[in-house]
């Protein structure tokens, strides 16, 4: 169901379970997106926790013409800032990309070709600065438009263009060193 009938049920009628069913459309991604930023499992469950509870608490002055996505992202993205913040640290815990599918192959070494390339790629990104890092995992993972970025990390769209830019070739640069 679309989001603004969800959000109309919740705001008109009281029905939780439209919320419920709304946030939970985007709790995954949104986790995924998070622990890309947080890198830490209870960072990310809090910050999670917070996104939903500050949407909650913001959607009687949520605009329609806002996309939904975007403006929840909007406040997980704020919310992930505010944790790094005032934890002062990004725990280090070894990426995992069991969530990754690896492309079927003929036999296990291309497999585990596959995997380290995927692994490469990852690490790529990683390394990128947040601000980069923030406007290509949300371009790729969560597949955001450009416009809806810009909404997300609260800057121009021209500097989320730009971050897009640099952050490839950054991850060009490395690529190519290994």
């Amino acid at each position: 169901m679309k989001a603004d009938i969800l959000i109309q049920r919740y705001l008109s009628q009281g029905d939780v379970s439209a919320v419920r069913d709304l946030l939970r459309n985007y709790e995954e991604g949104l986790y995924g997106y998070l622990w890309h930023m947080l890198k830490h499992q209870q960072d990310c469950e809090d910050a999670l926790q917070d996104t939903f509870k500050k949407a909650l608490e913001g959607l009687p002055t949520y605009r329609e013409e806002s996309h939904f996505k975007s403006w929840l992202f909007r406040i997980g993205h704020n919310t992930g800032i505010e944790i790094i913040r005032r934890r002062k640290r990004i725990a280090e815990m070894p990426e995992t990309l069991e969530d990754h599918e690896i492309a079927p192959s003929s036999g296990p070494r291309e497999s585990l070709i596959q995997r380290e390339l995927t692994e490469e790629l990852q690490d790529a990104i990683d390394n990128l600065p947040h601000s980069e890092r923030a406007v290509v995992l949300l371009r790729l993972e969560e597949e955001l438009s450009f416009k809806e970025i810009a909404q997300v990390v609260d800057a121009p769209l021209g500097t989320v263009l730009a971050r897009m830019h640099k952050a490839k070739e950054r991850m060009r640069t490395r690529l190519i060193s290994i």
